[in-house]
């Protein structure tokens, strides 16, 4: 009788001690504002324009998601999407750089404006493509 007890008591402590740990929680994505933006002034047609975007995001967890970008002619809005994954994160307001990148067909202007805080509005870089 004793014995099938403790056997009893073995299987249900194996069958409760095995339970899946708990899994992390599924990333977020938060709009990031862009503090600062570093861009050539001019490129060439056909040329890959890496411009390195700087941008905030609130706590340690997170990255960098994706770019959210939008074009009309010559001139493009880009937002940064931040995104956050993990259950503990630093309480602090890092930033991150990402490249953007865009290949321009044709010479001219480009505008392009990077949405940053609701107080300053949007960074902007223009560049002059020529057809060298």
């Amino acid at each position: 009788m004793i014995r099938h007890l403790c056997t009893l008591a073995f299987i249900l402590l194996i069958a409760t001690g095995c339970s899946k740990e708990d899994s992390e929680p599924p990333a977020q994505e938060r709009p990031a504002p862009i503090v600062r933006v570093e861009a050539p002034a001019t490129a060439q047609v056909g040329e890959t324009v890496t411009v390195d975007v700087h941008f905030q995001v609130s706590g340690g967890c997170g990255q960098f998601g994706s770019f959210n970008v939008s074009s009309s002619g010559k001139e493009t809005v880009i937002r940064v999407v931040a995104k956050y994954q993990g259950n503990v994160c630093t309480d602090d307001l890092p930033i991150r750089t990402a490249p953007y990148t865009f290949r321009p067909t044709e010479a001219g202007i480009y505008t392009l404006k990077f949405r940053s805080t609701p107080q300053v509005g949007f960074i902007v870089a223009t560049i002059d493509v020529g057809d060298f």
